[in-house]
């Protein structure tokens, strides 16, 4: 290797160790506990699917945050895209964390445009978890 092409040498060093440290760290998925407990999680209804592996296979474009909301509980929102109906829809699926105990419950669940009421979000997740093929 020349004098000339050793600049060129370490910037490609550079970014295959920034990519390797990108990809060693889940390419940026969220390390947050609470996002990690409903995604490794299950729910009563079906015990055996995990729910975050379930949403995968549902869901295209996927995404998870938590936060506090304005009473100060955890949320850990979920927002993916599915088809749904026969039809494109966009999905936001919130769950309530207990921040002691790291259970959770569904709280909300919109698919397009409807906002579900808490037996149809319940029946909406379970309809997912259901779907799953491990």
């Amino acid at each position: 290797m020349n004098l000339r092409n050793m600049p060129k040498a370490w910037m490609l060093c550079l970014v295959i160790i920034l990519l390797a440290g990108m990809m060693a760290s889940g390419c940026g998925s969220s390390k947050d506990a609470y996002v990690q407990a409903v995604y490794n999680g299950t729910l009563q209804a079906e015990p055996n699917i995990p729910i975050g592996k379930a949403f995968d296979q549902f869901f295209k474009n996927e995404k998870w945050k938590s936060f506090k909301s304005k009473d100060q509980q955890r949320v850990v929102e979920f927002n993916g895209d599915c088809t749904w109906k026969k039809q494109e829809a966009h999905a936001v699926i919130q769950f309530t964390v207990d921040e002691s105990t790291k259970d959770f419950q569904v709280s909300f669940v919109q698919l397009g445009s409807q906002k579900m009421n808490l037996i149809e979000s319940l029946g909406v997740v379970e309809k997912i978890l259901k779907n799953y093929k491990p």
